[in-house]
C-alpha cells in the first residue's frame, strides 16, 4: 500500500510552500495509560483495514501498493493523528476548516517539539508530494534537513516518522473558506465549480503554496439528488482545463462519493468513466479518490487509487460539537 510521501509522475519540478497554521496552545496527549489503550485500538484497526484493502486489491486483480490510504480524522483529536502517523499513515483528511486548522497546528507543534519529523526538501520532482511545514530545525548549511528514518520515537516505542502528514480537505467548500483552507491543506478534493477554482488559486498564491486538486464529480443518477455535491460529469473537462491553467493549483484527478441509499459499485463505475474522459485531455490527472469504510472494496474494483477511511480506523462517528 502506498505510504503517501508522493507519487512520481515525471512532471515538472514543483515548489511546495509552507503550511502556515498558527501555533497551538497545547499539544496532543499521546502518553499515559489512556493513550496507550487508544494506540493499541488504532493500530489494531489499522492492521484490519490494511488487510481488507489487500484482500480487495487481490479480488480486483490489483496490487495493494497501488492504493493510498487517507485517514479521515474529522471529529477526532490531534492525538489520534499523531498515534496513527507513528504507524506509517501519512495522509489525513478533514472536512471543516476551523477544526482542521487547529488540528494541523497541534500536530505540527508536537512533531517539531519532539524532533521526530523533518521538513522535506521544498524542491520536489513530483506534483503529488505534500507541502511541508517550514518550522523544522535547519541544518548546518541553513537548509532544512531531509527526513531521518532513525529519528527519536514520537508516538510510542519504536515509532518514527519519515515525512510530515499530508492534509486533505474533503468537505464541501465555500468560496469564503478557500483562502483559509489553502493555508494548511496539501490537497483539496472537493472542487466542483469555477468560482471555487479561482478562489482556491488565489489562496494558494497568497500563501506561496501549490495545492493538489481533485475534481468532485456528482455520482447521483440522472434526476436524483442525494445531497453529496459535485460537478456534473459533463462539466468536468472544462473544470479540469481551468484548474490546469491556474497558477497555484495542480490537477490530480477526480473524487466521488457514492449516493446515499443506492448501490456503490455503479456509481464508482461512472466515476471511472469520467476519469478516463479527463485523462484523455490531462494524462497526469490519474487519481481516482473513491471509497469509504463501508464501500471501499467496490471502489477498488472500479479503479480507485485513494481510499478515504474514517470509521473503520477511528471507530463509530462521534457527534460534531
Amino acid at each position: 500500500m502506498a505510504g503517501g510521501t508522493g507519487r512520481r509522475t515525471g512532471g515538472a519540478t514543483v515548489r511546495a510552500g509552507p503550511v502556515t497554521a498558527a501555533p497551538a496552545a497545547g499539544g496532543p496527549a499521546v502518553s499515559g495509560p489512556a493513550a496507550a489503550r487508544r494506540r493499541e485500538e488504532l493500530w489494531r484497526n489499522l492492521a484490519d483495514v490494511r488487510a481488507r484493502i489487500a484482500a480487495a486489491a487481490t479480488a480486483a486483480g490489483r496490487q495493494a501498493d497501488e492504493l493510498t490510504l487517507i485517514a479521515v480524522s474529522k471529529n477526532w483529536p490531534a492525538s489520534d493523528v499523531v498515534l496513527l502517523a507513528g504507524s506509517g499513515v501519512t495522509h489525513f483528511a478533514e472536512n471543516r476548516e476551523q477544526e482542521a486548522r487547529a488540528k494541523v497546528a497541534a500536530v505540527t507543534k508536537y512533531l517539531v517539539a519532539h524532533e521526530s519529523c523533518r521538513e522535506l526538501d521544498s524542491e520536489v520532482s513530483s506534483a503529488w508530494r505534500p507541502s511541508a511545514p517550514q518550522t523544522a530545525p535547519e541544518g548546518d548549511d541553513g537548509q532544512p534537513p531531509r527526513p531521518d528514518p532513525a529519528a527519536a520515537p514520537a508516538a510510542g516505542p519504536g515509532a518514527s516518522f519519515g515525512s510530515w502528514p499530508c492534509w486533505h480537505f474533503v468537505g464541501q467548500l465555500q468560496r469564503n473558506k478557500a483562502r483559509p483552507v489553502a493555508r494548511w491543506a496539501g490537497w483539496v478534493q472537493s472542487v466542483d465549480r469555477a468560482p471555487l477554482v479561482n478562489a482556491l488559486a488565489a489562496g494558494a498564491l497568497a500563501h506561496d503554496r501549490e495545492i493538489v486538486v481533485c475534481l468532485q464529480v456528482s455520482l447521483d443518477p440522472p434526476g436524483c439528488d442525494t445531497g453529496r455535491g459535485g460537478a456534473r460529469p459533463a462539466d468536468v473537462l472544462a473544470l479540469g482545463d481551468l484548474v490546469a491553467a491556474s497558477r497555484g493549483l495542480v490537477l490530480a484527478g477526480v473524487m466521488g462519493v457514492a449516493p446515499r441509499g443506492l448501490p456503490a459499485r455503479p456509481a464508482f463505475a461512472r466515476l471511472r468513466e469520467v476519469s478516463w474522459m479527463l485523462r484523455r485531455e490531462h494524462p497526469e490527472a490519474s487519481v481516482i479518490s473513491a471509497g469509504m469504510s463501508a464501500d471501499f472494496p467496490d471502489a477498488v474494483a472500479e479503479g480507485a487509487t485513494h481510499l478515504r477511511i474514517g470509521t473503520a480506523l477511528f471507530g463509530p462517528r462521534r457527534a460534531v460539537p
